[in-house]
């Protein structure tokens, strides 16, 4: 089984991001503004993901950003999102379907703005199966290792996340894909192997 995540993995998250910071530039929002409103649209108080472009537009508007503005603004790089797929993400997907194992898709952020943005690139279509959770990832995957005792292949770019997941399941065989959201020391000491492409990885896993 091949477990996958989607943001800064088989997505360029990170230049999604900036594109967003870009747009909003465009009607007065400046680079810190834009930052700080990023941070409190992502997560509650008690660590639940919400980001969304309503979210973020409404907590642009706590700053006097008129809200429908912001949310049209953000809309439309939202509407843009097939070219913040990796560009080597199709040829990966398609290879690892047709090894022939079981794809998860697992994402973490806002359910319904995940799922959006998992179907509009098109990464959706090659699993089998997807969770978008909004908290943590871990109780999907002990979830699924319930049921599943050969090996798994876990592909991520969180390092800490990866850790403590392949910590508690022996039998995942984890592979970082490395983001620019994260220091590459992070990954040179991380343990695990790392790369820089999607090609990368699955020569990795082809061998």
């Amino acid at each position: 089984m091949f477990i996958i995540d989607f943001d800064d993995t088989l997505f360029d998250t990170h230049a999604f991001k900036h594109a967003r910071l870009d747009a909003v530039k465009e009607i007065g929002v400046s680079d810190e503004l834009y930052w700080e409103t990023y941070l409190v649209a992502r997560n509650t108080p008690d660590g639940l993901f919400t980001y969304s472009d309503h979210r973020h537009a409404q907590v642009l508007a706590q700053h006097g950003v008129d809200e429908e503005t912001a949310r049209a603004t953000l809309e439309a790089v939202s509407a843009r999102v097939p070219e913040f797929l990796q560009k080597d993400a199709h040829a990966f997907l398609q290879s690892i379907k047709d090894i022939g194992l079981p794809m998860v898709l697992l994402s973490l952020g806002d359910p319904s703005y995940q799922e959006f943005k998992t179907v509009a690139s098109g990464a959706h279509d090659y699993f089998d199966r997807s969770f978008m959770v909004d908290r943590s990832k871990k109780d999907v995957v002990d979830e699924l290792m319930k049921t599943h005792n050969d090996v798994v292949w876990f592909i991520n770019d969180k390092v800490t996340e990866s850790k403590e997941i392949g910590e508690k399941h022996s039998q995942i065989k984890t592979v970082m894909k490395v983001s620019p959201k994260f220091e590459r020391k992070d990954y040179e000491t991380c343990g695990m192997p790392y790369f820089d492409s999607l090609t990368e990885i699955l020569a990795y896993v082809r061998k």
